[in-house]
């Protein structure tokens, strides 16, 4: 007779030594009494590997931090917004999301303090210097622990650590600071743009797919439709690549709803909250 149990395993990100950044896997298993710790050990890797080694689907969000802001202004790096800052004239981060998972192997109590918005109870989230000074500039919202509420939602479900989940998600924004697409949005910075000008940009950065794979989400304010986000709908490998290729991108595997959607005329802000 074999008897079924249920253990939960860390995978641990390949190349990275074990730590708190593993990933909790539940594995429920079947084996007959006599089975080794061994036999069952050597089929937890192989799932672990399995589950890390695969192509997988995400979604790369990228704010225009001025539209953002004028969403959120009591927020501190709206507050301290110039329009000298990086974030005045380039996308910033919002985060890589795994899709079809969330809060993997995260404690009550942090998916508690999570939901509740009580970002800074979260803890702290473990860089190089180099990775958290681009980190901090790229991602303007790290004034408000935007990074800590990120990993423990979105990065604990990637099976990366830290270190990897972020610098990952970073070069793959550097590499969209380099598209048309961002020079459009450069260059009609204060002005109204049609959403189809922006999809004409994107198709001469990846082709026709950027017409099903990028979204453009507005918000309505001062009866304007302000460009906030933009969404790069992805299949990545495991080793992340250094920025997103035509191969990459992938029908929505969670698309927006359609009042998110840019539709017609879109303003792009100006730094500074009410310009």
């Amino acid at each position: 007779m074999g008897s079924a149990f249920t253990t939960r395993v860390a995978c641990v990100p390949l190349g990275h030594a074990r730590g708190d950044t593993s990933t909790l896997l539940e594995i429920q298993m079947h084996h007959p009494k006599n089975a080794t710790r061994g036999l069952v050990m050597a089929a937890s890797v192989l799932i672990c590997f399995s589950a890390q080694a695969a192509d997988r689907s995400y979604t790369l969000a990228i704010s225009w931090q001025p539209a953002f802001c004028e969403t959120k202004p009591n927020k501190l790096e709206c507050q301290t917004s110039t329009p000298a800052r990086f974030d005045a004239t380039h996308f910033t981060l919002h985060g890589l999301w795994p899709e079809g998972s969330s809060y993997c192997g995260v404690s009550r109590t942090d998916k508690t303090y999570d939901t509740s918005n009580r970002w800074n109870k979260l803890p702290e989230v473990s860089l190089n210097n180099p990775t958290r000074t681009t980190l901090n500039r790229d991602m303007p919202g790290t004034a408000s622990y935007l990074e800590r509420h990120e990993w423990i939602k979105h990065g604990t479900c990637s099976g990366y650590s830290q270190q990897d989940y972020f610098s990952g998600a970073l070069s793959l924004l550097n590499g969209v600071h380099a598209t048309n697409l961002q020079a459009a949005i450069v260059k009609n910075i204060g002005k109204t743009v049609n959403v189809d000008d922006l999809y004409t940009a994107a198709e001469q950065d990846y082709g026709n797919v950027a017409n099903s794979s990028i979204e453009f989400i507005c918000s309505n304010l001062s009866s304007k439709q302000y460009l906030v986000e933009v969404r790069y709908h992805l299949r990545l490998p495991a080793n992340l690549p250094q920025r997103i290729t035509p191969a990459n991108l992938v029908d929505p595997v969670t698309p927006a709803s359609s009042n998110q959607l840019c539709d017609g005329p879109v303003y792009i802000d100006v730094a500074g909250v009410g310009q």
